[in-house]
C-alpha cells in the first residue's frame, strides 16, 4: 500500500474487493504432513479442521458448555475445541466452527464468530485437489503423480 497512515491502511483494507478480503482470512497451519512443513499459513476454507487456541473456546480452564465464558461474565469457556469449519463470512472477516454456538434471547442456537488469527488449521479439506497441488508447489514439493 502507498500510505503509512494507519487510518488509511484500515480504510483500504475495509474497502478492498471481496476476493482480496477472502485471501486475507488466513490461519497458521500445523500439520504432520512432511510435504507441507514449509507452509506457514493457509486461507481458511469450509471443511478444514481447526483448533481454537484463543478466546472463550480456546482456554482450557473449564469444560462446562453454556455455563461459563467471558461472554457470560464468568471465567473462560471450553478447552481448545477441535472441529471443522462450518462457514466463512468474508465481509466480516469471521469464521464459524461446528459445535461453537451460543443461545440467543429467543432460544435459537447461533454460531459464534471467531477471527482466523485465533485458529490453527490442523487438517486441510481434501476435496479440492487443485488447492493441495498449489500448496505443494508453494512448499517446493514434488507435484508429479
Amino acid at each position: 500500500m502507498a500510505s503509512k497512515n494507519p487510518g488509511k491502511q484500515r480504510r483500504t483494507s475495509r474497502k478492498a474487493a471481496l476476493h482480496v478480503q477472502r485471501k486475507r482470512l488466513r490461519a497458521r497451519l500445523l500439520t504432520d504432513d512432511p510435504e507441507l512443513q514449509a507452509i506457514r499459513t493457509v486461507t481458511v476454507r469450509v471443511g478444514d479442521e481447526v483448533e481454537v487456541v484463543r478466546g472463550d473456546f480456546g482456554n482450557p480452564n473449564s469444560i462446562k458448555p453454556d455455563s461459563s465464558g467471558k461472554r457470560l461474565g464468568q471465567s473462560r469457556g471450553r478447552a481448545g475445541i477441535k472441529a471443522k469449519v462450518a462457514s466463512v463470512d468474508t465481509e466480516r472477516g469471521m469464521i464459524f466452527v461446528d459445535g461453537i454456538t451460543s443461545t440467543t434471547a429467543d432460544g435459537k442456537e447461533e454460531g459464534v464468530p471467531i477471527r482466523p488469527s485465533n485458529l490453527i488449521v490442523t487438517s486441510l479439506f481434501e476435496g479440492d485437489p487443485l488447492r493441495i497441488k498449489r500448496l505443494m508447489e508453494r512448499s517446493g514439493g514434488d507435484t508429479d503423480e
